[in-house]
């Protein structure tokens, strides 16, 4: 049924937001990752690939025939699109040292870029054949929802960044309080960094899917939207009037704040 359904496509946009996450985690690891960091990469993979294995199982209940998923041209042709959405990094890593991999490399296809089954990767026109439009509606609805949580996590952040900013660092007093406090924005980067990548790969399937007109409340997102900034912190303060913020400031999101369950697991 369309409860069935939509539970479904809700299961495909957290296991895209888990790969979001472990692509950022694997990029990181540098030439010379620790074996701690290499058992959690490994740990997180687990979940991954059971997770995926369980949405797979259910593919065919809701899209009517089986997709070859191992067809070279069609993940050569999706990875290809994807990789730069899917791993875009908001933070100021080194681009040399952490380039993409090249689309032609078997050893690509890893579970962190394993083309998840959505409408906006099955493409319009294969949709209709198939006779999924109400699949692609329901994708649209929900892409929404992950869009108005992805930015109500960024603003609150943000908000905390400004206030870190403002209360800790600059007063800090000595070199271990300035540390911590540069921990913190550290941690608060990390969250706001993660979630805009997850914003940008929504906005890039929104675009992919017909007549929903949200591509004009929901616009890129850039890299200095994402700086805190005093006018956050408090509004109120002066010379901030007139402070002008960037557009998701001003939109009414409600955002899930329990955060993904999937990342919590590999957290812990």
């Amino acid at each position: 049924g369309r409860r069935g359904a939509a539970t479904w496509l809700a299961t495909s946009l957290t296991i895209e937001e888990s790969q979001i996450s472990l692509c950022r985690d694997v990029k990181r690891l540098g030439k010379d990752p620790t074996d701690i960091q290499l058992l959690k990469v490994a740990r997180c993979w687990d979940k991954l690939y059971a997770h995926i294995t369980r949405f797979l199982e259910m593919a065919p209940t809701y899209l009517g025939v089986e997709v070859d998923v191992n067809d070279p041209d069609f993940l050569v042709n999706i990875v290809g699109n994807l990789l730069h959405d899917d791993c875009e990094d908001y933070s100021d890593l080194d681009d040399n040292d952490n380039a993409d991999p090249d689309i032609n490399d078997a050893s690509i296809f890893q579970l962190e870029l394993t083309v998840i089954l959505l409408p906006s990767n099955i493409g319009q026109v294969r949709c209709k054949e198939l006779g999924l439009t109400d699949l692609m509606n329901e994708e649209i609805t929900l892409r929404e929802g992950q869009a108005n949580d992805a930015l109500h996590v960024i603003r609150v952040h943000l908000g905390d960044k400004a206030v870190i900013f403002r209360n800790t660092v600059r007063s800090a007093k000595s070199q271990a309080s300035s540390t911590r406090a540069w921990t913190q924005v550290c941690s608060v980067e990390t969250v706001v960094n993660l979630n805009a990548s997850i914003y940008s790969r929504c906005w890039s399937q929104l675009a992919k899917l017909p007549d929903h007109g949200l591509l004009k409340k929901y616009l890129p997102l850039k890299k200095e939207d994402l700086k805190a900034s005093s006018a956050v912190a408090d509004p109120n303060a002066r010379g901030q009037r007139d402070t002008t913020l960037p557009w998701f400031w001003s939109l009414d999101v409600q955002g899930n704040t329990s955060g993904n369950d999937w990342m919590t697991e590999c957290e812990s």
